[in-house]
């Protein structure tokens, strides 16, 4: 019934009502009286997909069941659902009265978008988060076809419209934290001209080293069997690709004078 009804993964409910049948009966042996996982698994996944919807083929049969749409409270979840640029695209944002309201009291916005794991038909998942008093809390996810300066900017307008809305708030953060993503970035000046933005240090780390990988020189920092790179070479890299990260911490104008101290360490 729970796999049916609900939306709780599988091997989740498998594992509750495993305990729930060992607190109420202590003394049974559930190793014998319940079934191993793997052998009933299929036909939980038989039962959920009962109760789900099919897949969509293409943006137009998406079709999202009301109780989707809602909050564990009953509260109303997507606040937007739209297509845009002649029906070719679509954008989702999801979020919650309190939310929104948490997010205008934070002065200090962060972002970020994953493309790799995202729901059939949609480019990313776009999350944005507030941060206050020491705790960065997610406030609004959006599902986009696109990531693109205008599927951004959408968003933000949104997110302002549903404040003043919903809520009665005006969002005026003086900060966006985010990686290195352009097309969201231009957006946020747009739409924010008076607020400043900063970039993730650790997505900055992982520009570089993705930067290092393009120009096949990852040889200099693993060790392989390559015997054109000696394990000195490979010191010497990673002591300069280490520095070349830190300089993102120091301040502007001692930039230059550290990077050539640091090059002049071996050369």
């Amino acid at each position: 019934k729970r796999a049916r009804e609900e939306t709780t993964t599988i091997p989740k409910i498998y594992t509750e009502e495993l305990v729930r049948t060992r607190i109420a009966n202590p003394s049974m042996v559930t190793g014998l009286s319940y079934p191993n996982l793997r052998s009933i698994d299929s036909s939980l996944y038989r039962q959920r997909a009962l109760n789900f919807p099919r897949l969509p083929s293409d943006l137009f049969d998406l079709k999202i069941p009301y109780e989707w749409t809602l909050g564990l409270r009953g509260e109303p979840f997507l606040l937007v659902n739209e297509f845009y640029d002649n029906n070719k695209e679509k954008l989702l944002i999801f979020a919650t009265d309190w939310s929104l309201s948490f997010l205008s009291t934070c002065s200090r916005w962060h972002s970020d978008g994953t493309f790799r794991v995202t729901p059939l038909l949609f480019e990313q998942v776009y999350v944005i988060c507030g941060f206050s008093e020491g705790f960065m809390i997610p406030c609004v996810y959006s599902l986009t076809t696109r990531k693109d300066e205008t599927a951004y900017t959408k968003i933000f307008r949104h997110i302002i419209a549903l404040g003043e809305s919903r809520q009665g708030v005006c969002m005026n953060p003086t900060s966006l934290t985010c990686d290195f993503e352009t097309a969201a970035i231009k957006a946020f000046k747009i739409i924010f001209p008076a607020a400043r933005v900063k970039l993730c240090f650790f997505h900055f780390s992982q520009s570089l080293w993705r930067k290092i990988v393009d120009c096949s020189m990852s040889s200099y920092f693993i060790r392989s069997d390559d015997k054109d790179v000696t394990n000195e070479q490979q010191e010497h890299t990673r002591y300069w690709f280490n520095g070349a990260i830190g300089l993102a911490l120091i301040p502007p104008q001692l930039i230059q004078n550290t990077w050539v101290d640091l090059m002049d360490n071996f050369t």
